[in-house]
């Protein structure tokens, strides 16, 4: 009978043995698990109060949030994407290159991510690598506005002198986007590159259709006129551009071709 009670109280005391570090693994890891999404939680609130600073126009007070929201969280492909854009604006290109690469690292099929890096690498004057970027951002069917970097293909292409080639991009993205007023502008000045004058008049009137205040397209347009001996609707799409950009440059320039009608 002793020694039956012994061996039942050494087996108890073994199965303690082995439950008892089994309990202080689980809470070190549950405990570990529960820092972590502090840490992310932090990350996540430093992100955002970064984030209402750039909104608001202070690009350093939000670079400094976003900073040490990315050392709580450094594997974070959006912390380093949000990095990335407030560096661009700020001018800080090589910076900004750095953290478009790690956003890409983290997450290869990140194609905002890839387009806002080709407008880094316009901004420097790398154009086959903006198109490059560009392109493969297009590529994702998971790109919700492929649009976009399709405009910025076209305005590659344009300034490499490849003007058709700019043309068929800028059509792809007014396929998917038709009221895409910007991009009907830029549209026809690649027209005009190419002496197709009444296509870009075509452009201009749509690009105005869709945003009547636009200075830049009412402009363009009065000097396809002005081109085309045209000086009465010339003269009047600079009177417009008169009046959507009072003061502005554009205005500026029209008041300097008005003269020469007159």
């Amino acid at each position: 009978m002793v020694r039956k009670k012994a061996a039942r109280l050494l087996h108890e005391t073994q199965t303690i043995r082995v439950i008892v570090p089994f309990i202080c693994f689980s809470m070190l890891y549950f405990g570990c698990a529960g820092n972590k999404e502090l840490i992310k939680k932090k990350a996540r609130a430093k992100g955002d109060l970064g984030r209402s600073y750039v909104l608001r126009g202070d690009l350093r007070g939000g670079l400094e949030h976003l900073i040490e929201a990315a050392k709580l969280d450094p594997e974070n492909p959006n912390l380093q994407h949000q990095l990335a854009l407030t560096y661009k604006d700020l001018g800080l290109y090589k910076e900004s290159l750095a953290h478009f690469k790690k956003a890409l690292a983290l997450r290869p099929e990140f194609p905002e991510a890839l387009n806002n890096l080709g407008t880094v690498y316009a901004l420097l004057g790398k154009w086959d690598l903006a198109i490059a970027s560009f392109e493969k951002a297009v590529g994702y069917v998971s790109y919700r506005t492929p649009y976009f970097a399709y405009r910025n293909l076209g305005l590659a292409y344009y300034n490499k002198g490849e003007y058709q080639k700019a043309i068929d991009s800028y059509l792809e993205a007014l396929r998917l986007l038709p009221s895409y007023a910007i991009c009907h502008a830029n549209l026809g000045l690649a027209y005009e590159a190419i002496s197709r004058w009444q296509l870009a008049i075509d452009a201009y009137e749509k690009a105005i259709s869709y945003d009547p205040e636009n200075p830049i397209a009412h402009l363009n347009l009065g000097k396809v006129y002005l081109k085309l001996n045209r000086n009465t609707e010339a003269a009047e799409e600079l009177r417009q551009t008169l009046v959507v950009d009072p003061g502005g440059p554009f205005a500026e320039e029209a008041k300097k071709l008005l003269n020469k009608i007159k």
